[in-house]
């Protein structure tokens, strides 16, 4: 039986959270189903890199003959934080959206992210706008713990420390990931805000991920995971839907270390 012909627009930018987008791209080619790939990027050279910040050297996907058909790329002109000309053109297709433009590190180690500035709010804006004018309606969207609207879902030590930095060094990011959750609440669009626990470089794969029960503090996901694992998640549920219009806080297996 020929596998369904599925399409995706996945978006990525700089830092932590961000790198998740990079690894989606990875993560939806592992899927026979998705026979197109738009990566919509500022950066397209970050995928000639050779670990992605992450566990294990990788390659640029689309220098890979194999993978190539099923990819393009759309470069961002200049900056999120102006107009992008015909973008709903690049949604056009396409069954869902991952998006991944946000960012909860202070920028101290990233000195580009500092100069360009945050562009969780200004991104998506614009990602919103050409999903409705494509008539795309599914969006899977990076976010974080420690928001306001977070409410203590993971029943982690570790998230108490990521709300203190929320209140001080972080506070630009906050607020504009904040704005960018209030977009998709105002939208009509059928969203998924994904809050990954800590993704680390260092962490390698399981091929596994971990929803947190709300409430449940006994048997709280592990503190850390590979981002390619936080990009299957995205992956999944952007391809076949069991969450809808709410947040999930995803992690390795309960009681993996730090």
């Amino acid at each position: 039986m020929t596998p369904a012909k599925r399409s995706l627009v996945i978006l990525y930018g700089i830092g932590g959270l961000s790198d998740v987008g990079r690894h989606a791209i990875l993560a939806a080619l592992e899927n026979p189903e998705v026979s197109k790939i738009t990566v919509i990027t500022e950066h397209p050279e970050k995928l000639d890199e050779k670990n992605w910040e992450s566990h294990g050297e990788k390659t640029n996907p689309f220098n890979k003959p194999e993978f190539a058909p099923r990819l393009a790329m759309v470069k961002v002109e200049e900056s999120w934080k102006k107009p992008q000309e015909n973008l709903a053109s690049h949604f056009a297709g396409a069954d869902a959206v991952i998006s991944c433009l946000g960012h909860r590190q202070p920028g101290i180690s990233n000195k580009e992210l500092l100069k360009r500035g945050l562009i969780a709010y200004d991104g998506n804006k614009q990602v919103i706008q050409a999903m409705q004018e494509a008539k795309v309606d599914r969006a899977v969207v990076i976010t974080s713990m420690g928001l306001k609207s977070d409410n203590g879902a993971w029943p982690h030590w570790a998230s108490k420390i990521l709300k203190v930095m929320f209140l001080c060094c972080a506070r630009k990011a906050k607020k504009d990931l904040e704005a960018m959750e209030n977009l998709y609440l105002e939208s009509s669009l059928d969203y998924l805000f994904v809050r990954p626990v800590g993704i680390s470089e260092e962490r390698e794969p399981t091929g596994e991920y971990y929803v947190q029960e709300p409430g449940n503090k006994k048997d709280a996901v592990g503190g850390d995971m590979a981002k390619i694992d936080a990009a299957r998640f995205m992956v999944d549920q952007a391809l076949n839907p069991t969450f809808h219009k709410t947040y999930k806080t995803v992690g390795s297996k309960p009681g993996s270390p730090m």
